[in-house]
């Protein structure tokens, strides 16, 4: 159950979070969680944290709980995507992001983040393609 404290510690976090004081994040997040263990977006925003100090394996942990909670949420599979990209396991973040896009077709950063998995990845074509899909989905 949501609880003033919970909510107050994730929306701390978010503060953090944009100041790009991602240890203070780690912490606010952390304690949203103790209070209320079935808060997904605070996992969530814990793995985003986690990835941003180069912490992968707390990262991928966090976004795993949020998973188990909400277990078709594209934002998930997104960041999950985004801490295998930063790992440099390109092959992994590609299955993540095409699996945010299975779930949610005009999500646009997840389209993105495909595009630029590819083009590092040397699958130039295929990332050309995913930009096309991009700019329709922006007009």
């Amino acid at each position: 159950m949501r609880t003033r404290r919970s909510l107050l510690y994730y929306k701390t976090g978010n503060n953090f979070l944009k100041k790009k004081d991602f240890v203070s994040a780690v912490e606010s997040y952390k304690d949203a969680v103790l209070i209320d263990p079935s808060y997904f977006k605070a996992y969530c925003n814990l793995g985003v944290a986690y990835k941003n100090l180069g912490l992968y394996k707390e990262a991928e942990e966090s976004l795993e709980k949020a998973l188990k909670i909400k277990p078709h949420s594209a934002v998930i599979y997104n960041n999950l995507g985004n801490v295998a990209t930063a790992k440099g396991d390109f092959a992994q973040a590609r299955l993540f992001y095409q699996k945010a896009i299975a779930i949610y077709p005009q999500y646009k950063k997840a389209h993105y983040n495909l595009g630029q998995v590819l083009y590092f990845s040397g699958d130039h074509k295929t990332a050309l393609e995913a930009r096309i899909k991009l700019e329709k989905l922006s007009y």
